[in-house]
């Protein structure tokens, strides 16, 4: 039987946010690949505090059907910078899985809100690609979760009926050249997964900020990921509404935040499945068409 949905993980220290994100995955995935470094460093090159007891353990717990190929080797190189790094894990990750399908990379805290859906949304664009196909990334869209409080989360509102952040998550031509972004044409889906990116503690965040692949490039001051922290620290119910533009990249992809009471995480992404997409059929068709995507640009 071929194997069209290929999803994979690259892991590191948060793995544990992976009892959030693999079980949403398991059903619809014909193959699974979970790419970690053997030595467990980061993309910074920095050592991290690994369970392999209680990752295998859970991995052999919710692996039912033998689909989980866990693959480990080099990801941190020294002469390499975190987002190469990154880049260079991805792109092992999409040859361990080999050419052929739908090639799905979603980080560990990254909860897809409906993945069945999105996977039979993949094979009504082609339902078993070769990788000979004109290449294109199919994008899902994020709900950015900025921070945990007592009583629930912190996370990002883009306004009614304004179009949300997007991310390319699935491709048929699996190229990786600044994390999963390429020169593919995007075609935007109307799902939706949760992105657990800032909502940590404070020394889980600081060591994220330190690590990721952005540390090497918007955040590669110190004093700036300090400043965020800062900026992260003080938000609570009383002020989380006066925040505005607080993308680290690009101010505006964030414009503010949102409240949401929830007992824990599965509550919220529970609580989230309620947001709905808000471009219609026809709009949704105008931003797929290539033709149209290139008249837009010229335009603009």
């Amino acid at each position: 039987m071929d194997k069209i949905i290929k999803t994979g993980f690259c892991v590191a220290y948060d793995w544990e946010l992976l009892k959030y994100s693999l079980p949403g995955v398991y059903e619809e995935s014909d193959m699974i690949c979970l790419a970690i470094d053997k030595d467990r460093h980061s993309w910074s090159c920095n050592k991290y505090e690994f369970d392999d007891k209680a990752f295998y353990d859970f991995i052999k717990k919710t692996d039912r059907e033998n689909k989980i190929d866990i693959y480990e080797d080099d990801f941190s190189l020294s002469h390499l910078n975190a987002r190469e790094n990154c880049n260079r894990h991805r792109t092992l990750l999409a040859k361990r899985m080999k050419p052929g399908g739908w090639h799905i990379q979603i980080d560990v805290d990254e909860y897809f809100i409906d993945f069945k859906g999105f996977a039979n949304y993949l094979k009504s664009i082609h339902t078993n690609p070769t990788g000979k196909e004109k290449p294109v990334n199919v994008c899902a869209n994020i709900i950015p979760v900025f921070k945990k409080s007592q009583q629930g989360y912190f996370y990002v509102a883009f306004g009614k009926g304004k179009m949300p952040e997007n991310a390319p998550v699935a491709t048929n031509v699996p190229v990786y050249e600044r994390a999963r972004n390429n020169g593919h044409f995007n075609h935007i889906s109307p799902y939706y997964f949760v992105h657990e990116t800032w909502a940590r503690s404070e020394d889980e965040l600081r060591y994220k900020l330190n690590n990721w692949g952005h540390s090497a490039e918007e955040l590669e001051l110190k004093e700036k990921r300090e400043s965020f922290l800062k900026l992260w620290r003080a938000i609570d119910k009383y002020n989380y509404m006066l925040v505005r533009d607080i993308h680290p990249a690009v101010p505006d992809v964030w414009p503010g935040l949102a409240y949401c009471e929830a007992a824990d995480m599965n509550d919220f992404i529970s609580q989230m499945k309620e947001i709905r997409f808000p471009a219609g059929k026809f709009d949704l068709w105008l931003r797929n068409n290539r033709l149209m995507a290139k008249i837009r640009s010229l335009i603009n």
